[in-house]
């Protein structure tokens, strides 16, 4: 990889997010609730933008709880899960398990994996 010379943030960025970000998110949209853009890059982009604004909100909300005494939500969280687990229900793996064997498998690709070093050398050289 020393010889491959690095890729403009704005390319790196768009390999990213076209081989790894998009197809994961409208697959988890089909996969999970049967949701998908009908075949025209408006609708495509229109979906990623309310994931995007969804996300800030998200963050949030995060935040504000994180900041209350105890995490209530992350309370809740945890006693809905016990409550699934006695009741037999089979609990997926976390986002944090899934998050990662995405990321284990998508980094064997050369292409991303240039695209990612390029975004981190252009974040560390501003």
């Amino acid at each position: 990889m020393s010889n491959t010379q690095m890729l403009a943030p704005e390319t790196a960025f768009a390999t990213v997010h076209n081989r790894v970000y998009a197809p994961v998110f409208f697959t988890k949209l089909a996969r999970d609730y049967n949701i998908g853009p009908r075949p025209n890059t408006d609708d495509a982009e229109q979906m990623l933008n309310m994931a995007a604004q969804l996300r800030v909100a998200h963050e949030e909300q995060v935040k504000v709880a994180s900041a209350s005494e105890g995490n209530l939500l992350t309370k809740a969280g945890q006693h809905l899960s016990s409550v699934l687990n006695q009741a037999g229900f089979q609990i997926p793996d976390s986002e944090d398990q899934l998050i990662k064997r995405a990321a284990a498998e998508v980094s064997m690709d050369p292409e991303i994996a240039h695209a990612v070093l390029s975004l981190q050398a252009a974040a560390y050289n501003r």
